[in-house]
């Protein structure tokens, strides 16, 4: 851990993230991508006198935590059999079936759905196990297409990485370590393909600059033809929790 940021997890809320900033004149408190706790404070303060602050603010911080969660569980997709819902490379279609289990098989090009018939298609049990079985298909899909693109934008940027972990996360989109490892999140399937590449080379960019400074994104824009700002601008409409 450096001495600028400290990591903390509670068991009402989960991580929370203080991180000292140059600008910071006051401690504040935010909330990351809708869910995970992002502390700011100055210099000059101490991460203890901060933790002092998050708790007495631990209470407007559930409260916020639990409108953003019920906000983002009202924009989740509802999956019925007329439901239009694609993968990043197939379609996705959910048919009934008289087996008491939701089951998955994928083609080339659909993902088939089989759910029990005697559940009603709003039961939320039955959504939940729709929703596992998409990022089911998500994983398959990540295995199938990201090591492959990842090959290709490392090699045309030259910008090499040391090896490549997919997973399913809350928390980022990708995330590059101090080794250049990459990981990558299975979520990427639900982008536009423009952005999955817009990603990866993000990370990739961190295997030169580690952090988010000019010239990190001088980088980032030479190898998004200019788009560096626009595309991260795009991000901010999709999340890895809601889908």
């Amino acid at each position: 851990m450096n001495e600028r940021m400290q990591i903390i997890v509670y068991p009402s809320i989960g991580e929370v993230y203080f991180r000292k900033m140059a600008l910071s004149r006051s401690i504040k408190i935010s909330l990351r991508n809708g869910r995970s706790v992002l502390v700011t404070l100055p210099l000059n303060t101490s991460f203890e006198t901060a933790e002092l602050f998050l708790h007495d603010k631990i209470e407007w911080v559930i409260q916020a935590m639990d409108r953003l969660k019920a906000a983002g569980e009202a924009r989740q997709t509802r999956f019925t059999p007329d439901t239009d819902f694609n993968t990043c490379a197939r379609k996705v279609r959910l048919l009934p079936d008289v087996r008491q289990n939701v089951r998955v098989q994928l083609t080339d090009d659909t993902v088939f759905i089989y759910y029990p018939v005697h559940l009603p298609v709003d039961d939320r049990r039955l959504q939940l196990a729709i929703r596992k079985a998409v990022e089911h298909a998500w994983k398959v899909e990540a295995h199938e297409i990201l090591p492959a693109r990842i090959a290709r934008l490392s090699a045309q940027s030259g910008l090499p990485f040391t090896q490549l972990l997919i997973k399913r996360t809350v928390s980022y989109w990708g995330l590059c370590a101090p080794d250049n490892s990459i990981t990558l999140n299975i979520h990427l399937m639900h982008l536009p393909v423009h952005l999955i590449d817009y990603v990866i080379l993000h990370e990739l960019c961190h295997t030169r600059h580690k952090n988010h400074g000019p010239s990190f994104w001088e980088l980032l824009n030479s190898l998004t033809g200019g788009h560096a700002r626009e595309y991260a601008k795009e991000m901010k409409k999709y999340s890895t929790r809601e889908y």
